[in-house]
């Protein structure tokens, strides 16, 4: 595999995923007007949202003393060091994923229609599918992996965990530099955001040591992902998403 470019038929969010993000307890379950607008997202995702997701096995991969450098661009995630590093990856996949400018557009019309239950649940909704999508290229990852003998680290994104947004456009340039178009439009601002907002990017480390990986939690993928039905599961999924902070849930629902 050296890329996947689609635009998935259909994207299947779980409840639990979509609940976190918006804010609600672990174990909450929706009803009454909160459940009312779920399904209404949901549906409406489902006919006027137009997903996509983006994935390339990098060139040369080396782990410095403090950055991982891909065809010869520094990134200083600590995560992604720390991850790499003990694996003692030799290589890495770069992807993208967004729920696309749809969803976004129509969430910021009901904000100007002053509906701001609908604009919530909907805007909240693009968050999680483009974690979804992002999940959901690490799994077509892994099941590559898989029959090589290698394995996919959990992914790192600019903006989350100790990596800082601002090597967000870097990442971006890097991810178009095969000379394929993305399959949808997307950019990168000075600050770091991406426009569209409901998208995101990532690395996957990719190492020879799978035996190694399953064996350690925190770099095991299965352990760290919730992609569901997957038929590589070798582990389950135990990260626990609601122990994120405040501020790391609100910067993921922004993403």
């Amino acid at each position: 595999m050296k890329e996947i470019a689609e635009a998935p038929a259909a994207v299947d969010v779980s409840e639990g995923e979509y609940i976190r993000l918006l804010g609600y307890p672990r174990g909450y379950e929706l009803e009454g007007r909160s459940r009312e607008l779920a399904e209404w997202a949901r549906e409406w995702y489902a006919l006027h949202g137009q997903p996509w997701i983006y994935a390339r096995e990098a060139g040369a991969v080396e782990i410095g003393e403090s950055a991982v450098r891909i065809e010869g661009v520094d990134f200083h995630s600590r995560r992604l060091w720390n991850a790499m590093r003990k694996a003692e990856a030799h290589g890495a996949f770069l992807a993208a994923a967004g729920a696309g400018r749809e969803a976004e557009e129509e969430a910021n019309r009901l904000w100007r229609e002053e509906k701001p239950d609908e604009y919530f649940f909907l805007e909240v909704y693009g968050s999680a599918v483009a974690e979804h999508l992002l999940t959901a290229a690490g799994a077509r990852l892994c099941a590559w992996a898989e029959g090589r003998g290698l394995a996919v680290l959990p992914h790192a994104s600019p903006g989350f965990a100790q990596w800082d947004i601002s090597e967000q456009p870097a990442l971006l340039r890097l991810a178009q530099a095969s000379g394929h178009d993305l399959p949808a439009r997307l950019r990168a601002l000075d600050s770091g955001a991406l426009l569209p907002k409901k998208s995101l990017l990532g690395v996957f480390g990719l190492t020879r040591h799978a035996e190694r990986v399953r064996r350690l939690t925190d770099l095991n993928p299965c352990q760290n992902c919730a992609m569901p039905g997957c038929a590589f599961r070798r582990a389950p999924y135990v990260k626990d998403s609601w122990s994120r902070s405040p501020e790391a849930r609100w910067q993921g629902q922004q993403q």
